[in-house]
């Protein structure tokens, strides 16, 4: 759970965790050359009687790459899935940059709340 954000970061709810391998079988259907953007999936599991927001399906994406079950890519295009170890070397590469950039900016407000204090 995420500080300021635990409505959409909490644990996976059961439903969310019995949506886990319907995603996955979804995600198994798109490949570098056709992506998948998070509305369409929204959509799709809608038409399905599935209710799940864009937050909660990334809350999925993560416990799908965390727990190493299918190698998900996800670019500016949409989700899809890749066995090529340089995809996913990409991938993690965009992650860690990710990751860095935000912790940039928390090192930043840190420097901002230390030269206030003193």
């Amino acid at each position: 759970m995420i500080t300021n954000f635990e409505n959409i970061t909490g644990e996976m709810t059961e439903d969310e965790k019995k949506l886990v391998p319907i995603i996955i079988r979804g995600f198994t259907a798109y490949g570098k050359d056709n992506p998948i953007k998070a509305p369409e999936i929204i959509k799709r599991l809608k038409l399905k009687g599935y209710k799940i927001s864009e937050p909660r399906l990334r809350k999925i994406v993560n416990f799908i790459r965390a727990e190493s079950i299918l190698p998900l890519i996800a670019t500016s295009k949409g989700y899809f899935v890749s066995y090529d170890r340089e995809v996913v070397a990409e991938q993690i590469k965009s992650l860690e940059e990710r990751a860095d950039s935000i912790s940039h900016s928390a090192q930043g407000l840190r420097k901002f709340l230390n030269q206030k204090t003193q």
